[in-house]
C-alpha cells in the first residue's frame, strides 16, 4: 500500500527504527510504540524521547492489537521482519499502510532472527543506510537523514584507518554471551561489529544467527575476550562465580567486558552501533591504537548531534 503525502502519525513496533526516528527528531510524529521498549533499547530512550512512557504500546515484534492500532489513526505502522503477515493484511485492509524494516538487504528470510546473507557486513550497511534515508524521506527529514548517515560512516572510517595495519592472525578472539548461553554467530550485525573493531567472532565458524550453545562448545572456542551486554549483568556475575568458566582464557586473564547500552552490540545494526559501538570495541581491543579520549570525544559529538543531549556514559 502506497503512502499518501508526508507521514505525520506513526505507530512504531520495531525498536531499532524507534531509535532512528528519535535521532531524526520525529518524536512528535510517534503515537504508539513497541511493548518493552525500555528493555529493548535501554533507559537512555526516556531522556532522548520525553513523554515516551505515556504512549500506547499496541504491539510486539511479531504481532499487534489491530483495533488498538487503528484507534491511533496512524498514517504508517512500522514493523519488524518477523511481524506476522496476517496482522499486516488486517491493517492494510483497514487502509493503514505498513512498512517492514529488516535492516539488511537480504530480502525475506526463513528465520528472521537467523538470516542467511551473502555478505553480512555489506548487507547490514546497505540495510541501515536504506532505513535511515527512507525514514528521512517519509518524515520530510531527508537532509538530516543524509547528515546522520555521513557522520556515522565517518566514525566507521576512523576505526578502519586506525586498525588497517592489524594483522589478521593477531586479532583478538571474542565471544558474546547472553542469558542461557545464547550467542551471535555469523550473519548477525554484532559479528560484523566485532570484525569492524578488529576482532574475530569465535562463534561465527560454527553457528548462524542467534542461538543457544552447549557449554562444551564455549570451552572449545576458548575465547580471549568475553563480552556481556550491560542489560545482562547477571550473566557477567555468573561467569565470575561459576567455577566451570575458570579455565577459559577470557576468564583466566580477567578479560570479561560489560558493553554499555550506547555501544549496541545487537543482532541488527543501529546508527549508534556503527558510529560509536565499533569505535568503543576497537578501543577495548586495541587501546594503543584508539584512545579513551578519542572515544569520549566522538561519543559526546554523537549524542549532541544525533540526540541533542549530553553524553553521560562511561568509556
Amino acid at each position: 500500500m502506497k503512502l499518501k503525502g508526508t507521514v505525520k502519525r506513526i505507530v512504531c513496533l520495531e525498536h531499532h527504527t524507534l531509535d532512528t526516528l528519535t535521532m531524526l527528531g520525529d518524536q512528535d510524529k510517534i503515537v504508539g510504540v513497541i511493548q518493552n521498549w525500555e528493555k529493548r533499547l535501554g533507559p537512555y530512550i526516556k531522556d532522548v524521547f520525553p513523554g515516551i512512557e505515556s504512549l500506547p504500546t499496541p504491539g510486539t515484534l511479531d504481532s499487534c492489537n489491530v483495533e488498538e492500532v487503528a484507534k491511533l489513526n496512524p498514517d504508517l505502522v512500522i514493523v519488524a521482519s518477523q511481524f506476522k503477515s496476517e496482522y499486516i493484511k488486517q491493517l492494510e485492509d483497514l487502509g493503514i499502510p505498513v512498512m517492514v524494516v529488516t535492516l539488511h538487504d537480504g530480502g525475506k528470510q526463513k528465520e528472521a532472527l537467523s538470516p542467511e546473507l551473502n555478505n553480512a557486513d555489506l548487507s547490514y550497511t546497505r540495510g541501515m543506510e536504506w532505513a535511515v534515508k527512507k525514514l528521512g524521506e517519509i518524515t520530510d527529514k531527508e537532509d538530516r537523514a543524509n547528515k546522520l548517515w555521513n557522520l556515522t560512516i565517518a566514525d566507521r572510517k576512523y576505526v578502519e584507518n586506525a586498525l588497517k595495519d592489524t594483522p589478521k592472525d593477531k586479532r583478538v578472539r571474542v565471544l558474546v554471551v547472553n542469558p542461557n548461553n545464547k550467542t551471535y554467530g555469523s550473519d548477525k550485525y554484532v559479528g560484523c561489529q566485532l570484525e569492524r573493531a578488529g576482532a574475530v567472532n569465535v562463534a561465527a565458524k560454527d553457528i548462524k544467527g542467534y542461538k543457544q550453545v552447549n557449554f562444551e562448545k564455549i570451552v572449545q572456542w576458548n575465547s580471549d575476550v568475553i563480552i556481556v551486554q550491560d542489560r545482562y549483568k547477571g550473566v557477567y556475575d555468573n561467569i565470575l562465580k561459576d567455577p566451570k568458566w575458570a579455565d577459559i582464557e577470557a576468564v583466566k586473564y580477567n578479560n570479561i567486558i560489560i558493553s554499555p547500552y550506547w555501544t549496541k552490540p545487537w543482532g541488527h545494526p543501529t546508527l549508534g552501533g556503527i558510529a560509536v559501538g565499533e569505535l568503543w570495541l576497537a578501543h577495548k581491543f586495541y587501546p594503543n591504537k584508539i584512545t579513551k579520549e578519542e572515544v569520549e570525544k566522538r561519543a559526546k559529538e554523537f549524542y549532541k548531534r544525533f540526540y541533542g543531549v549530553e553524553f553521560e556514559g562511561t568509556i
